[in-house]
Formats: structure tokens, C-alpha cells, sequence
């Protein structure tokens, strides 16, 4: 590449602060979208699933949420069409989803519709195009820490839940369509600032300068060399790690009803303990971006393993006192959270530093691909263990499987902290 192309792809910084800024937005509607189907599913079991004892009721929502999760699979093929077409087109495309797709949830009817524009939504939140976007422009020795700046900013969107919840959910009434209103009213203008204001990300530019053949890349061909590479086997562990993490998601989504159940916490003791769970996962974002700038990736894949399965049983035995059944419950359920979205957050790292340029979106779809499956296969086990046993014994059974994860982070990852993307073969 000669140098003045060099130059023209190097960006200001003036630019690059405008782009954590605008990230920050996306994430903010990312965060919010993804997770306000979480705190209401309480709510769509009391209009959609009324007629239906409380057992019967979780297990069919389960399967209604494991039927929307398929959505998530085709993020999949965002990531791909994001190494074919530019990390510009698909961000706008996606935060343009989000937007729509909240606005039919609004008019949903029953639990086929909800379930159907549910779909669709989950086709279009937690694309990661964002990341590959902030890793592309990042110095090699600060992805970490500006990858956390984005999602601590974006957290903003973790502290309007609780909000919005209290003020559309209360003792007196549940107006639970009120809360996808904030990601059509983010949403639409967002995803117009992104595709007239945004530029390519350099690393992409760089890369189509270098001619190498971005029209004619087949997915067959973009899997073979992700797996053709010499970090063959931590793709695979990740993904396996990424598969069992996906399991878990049982509890974001429908602990908010496992809560809600507990005679010993009242409406208003949810909100609070919705919001101590935002406020905890800024703590969370801001400890893994330091840390994983300082002391690597590794150490967090163990510590947010661990932790999850401690915080899990904190919440179900907090729930079962009869006095200050808000403390455990609240403690468990925040550490629940950080855990789970923090090992999310490292996934997130390690896939784009372990593979090369031409195919990290790629890589980084098949990353989601599998977590979908496993968010789906796990709410699949949530519904036939809720329907024979109990929710409880689900997130039980569930969260231990992440003890299989140790072996896997020991043997066969590698560190990632500092390496240069564009040396990445």
C-alpha cells in the first residue's frame, strides 16, 4: 500500500471521539432493546398465558422465546455480509431493525405476534457490528479499554429499564407496550446519523486498498480459513465456552418472573433490584475493560464462570427468606448479570484477536450463530425441566455447566492482550 492511501485511511481524533459517541448510542440501544423483553415477561404470561396454571405458563413462553431466538441466528449472516459489503451499511441496518421491529411489538395482540416480532427483533440486537467497528479504529493497546468505554456508556440503556419499568409497571397497573417506545424513538434517527455521518473503519479500507477479493467471498470459504488457521482449537473452545454461556441466558430472560413468584419481594422490590442489576453491570463493564487491558483475557473467563454458578444460588436461596429477601436476591442477581454479559464482553475481544481481518466479521457471526443455539437449546431444556420440575432447578442445572468452561480456558486459549490486529493470519 502506498503511502498517501495509508494516509487517507488514518483517522482523526476528533473522528474517532465522534465514533465513541456514536457507538455509545448504539450500544445504548442494543442494551435496552435486547434486554427490556426481559423484564416483562411476568407481564406477557398475565395477558398472553393467563388461563394457564404458573408451570404450564413459564414452559410455554419458554418455547415461544426459544422459537424468537432463532432470529438471533441470522446475525450470523449480518457478520458475513459485514466482511462482503463494509462495517458501515450493516451497523445502520441493524439499529434500523431494532427500531421497527419494537414499534409491531407495541401493536402485538397475543402470543403469536409477540412471539413473531420478537423474532425478527432478536434477528437484528446483538450483531457486535459495533465492536468490530471500535476494534478496527482502536490502537492495539487500548481495545479493551475503549471497547468498554462504548458499553459503560451504553449502560445508559440498562439504567432506563428500571426507570421505564417503574414508571410503566406498578402495583396499580402494567403497561408493559410502553416499554419498546424508547428503541423506536432511538432507533430510526439513529441508524440515519450512522450511514450519512460514519466513514468505513480504516482496517476495512486498508484492506479492499490491499485487493484482496472482497465480491467473491463465499461463506465456505470464510469458515475454511477461520478454521484452517493455527488457533484452530481456541475458535473451537471459544465457541464451546460460547455455547454453554448461551445456556444461561434462561436467567436474564425469565428471572424476572423467578422473582417476581417469590412471595417475600414486592413490585417495587423488583424495580429496585432491576436497577442495583444496571448499576452493577457499569461496575462490571468499567472492572473488564481494566482488567483486560492490565492483566489479560484469561484470568476474567475463569473469575465470571465461577461467579455465575455463586450468583445463581444466591438468588434462589435470598429469595426463600422471609426477611430482607431483597438483599441476596438483589447481590445475586447484579453479580448474575455482570458475569454473564462480562464473559459475553470477552468473547467478544478474543474472537476478533484471534483471526484475520478478511474474515473477523465472520468469525464474530459465527460467534453469535452459536450463542443463539445455545440460548435457544437452553430455553428448549428451561421449558421441559419447568414443566416436570421447576424454573429453580433449571437455572440450577444450567449454571453448573459452566464448570466445564475451566478446562477449556486452561488448555487450550491462549492471551490475547495487546496483539496487533493486522499481524493476525
Amino acid at each position: 500500500m502506498n503511502e498517501n492511501k495509508k494516509k487517507n485511511l488514518l483517522r482523526s481524533k476528533s473522528y474517532l471521539v465522534y465514533l465513541i459517541i456514536v457507538l455509545m448510542f448504539v450500544e445504548i440501544l442494543d442494551t435496552y432493546t435486547t434486554n427490556y423483553p426481559n423484564v416483562i415477561p411476568s407481564k406477557i404470561i398475565e395477558e398472553f398465558l393467563i388461563g394457564f396454571p404458573a408451570n404450564i405458563g413459564e414452559s410455554i413462553l419458554s418455547f415461544c422465546i426459544a422459537l424468537a431466538s432463532i432470529g438471533m441466528y441470522f446475525v450470523f449472516f449480518n457478520q458475513l455480509l459485514a466482511d462482503r459489503f463494509g462495517r458501515k451499511i450493516l451497523l445502520a441496518t441493524t439499529v434500523l431493525g431494532m427500531g421497527l421491529f419494537s414499534l409491531l411489538i407495541i401493536f402485538s395482540t397475543d402470543i403469536i405476534q409477540y412471539t413473531l416480532y420478537l423474532f425478527f427483533l432478536y434477528l437484528f440486537f446483538s450483531s457486535d457490528i459495533w465492536v468490530i467497528y471500535i476494534n478496527e479504529e482502536s490502537p492495539a493497546d487500548k481495545r479493551g479499554r475503549l471497547t468498554n468505554l462504548v458499553l459503560i456508556g451504553g449502560v445508559t440503556g440498562s439504567i432506563l429499564l428500571p426507570i421505564f419499568r417503574s414508571i410503566f409497571i406498578t402495583e396499580a397497573s402494567s403497561f408493559w407496550r410502553g416499554m419498546p417506545i424508547f428503541s423506536v424513538i432511538l432507533g430510526i434517527p439513529l441508524s440515519i446519523i450512522i450511514f450519512f455521518t460514519l466513514k468505513e473503519t480504516s482496517k476495512y479500507e486498508e484492506y479492499k486498498i490491499m485487493e484482496v477479493s472482497v465480491k467473491k467471498h463465499l461463506l465456505m470459504n470464510n469458515l475454511r480459513t477461520i478454521f484452517a488457521s493455527k488457533r484452530k482449537k481456541e475458535v473451537v473452545s471459544l465457541m464451546i465456552i460460547t455455547i454453554l454461556v448461551g445456556f444461561n441466558y434462561i436467567f436474564v430472560s425469565l428471572g424476572e418472573k423467578y422473582i417476581n413468584d417469590s412471595p417475600n419481594l414486592t413490585e417495587g422490590d423488583i424495580n429496585i433490584i432491576v436497577l442495583v442489576m444496571s448499576f452493577a453491570v457499569i461496575l462490571g463493564y468499567l472492572f473488564t475493560g481494566i482488567f483486560a487491558d492490565k492483566y489479560g483475557r484469561k484470568p476474567l473467563f475463569y473469575l465470571y464462570s465461577i461467579l455465575f454458578i455463586i450468583s445463581i444460588f444466591t438468588v434462589i436461596i435470598g429469595s426463600k427468606l422471609e426477611n430482607f429477601a431483597i438483599i441476596p436476591v438483589a447481590t445475586g442477581a447484579a453479580l448474575a448479570n455482570v458475569s454473564f454479559w462480562g464473559i459475553g464482553v470477552v468473547i467478544r475481544l478474543v474472537i476478533v484477536e484471534i483471526v484475520p481481518t478478511d474474515v473477523r466479521g465472520t468469525a464474530s457471526g459465527l460467534k453469535s450463530l452459536l450463542s443463539a443455539f445455545g440460548i435457544t437449546l437452553g430455553l428448549v431444556f428451561n421449558g421441559v425441566i419447568s414443566y416436570f420440575f421447576s424454573l429453580e432447578m433449571s437455572f440450577i442445572v444450567l449454571s453448573l455447566l459452566l464448570i466445564v468452561n475451566l478446562p477449556l480456558i486452561f488448555i487450550f486459549l491462549r492471551e490475547t492482550k495487546g496483539v496487533d490486529l493486522s499481524q493476525i493470519k
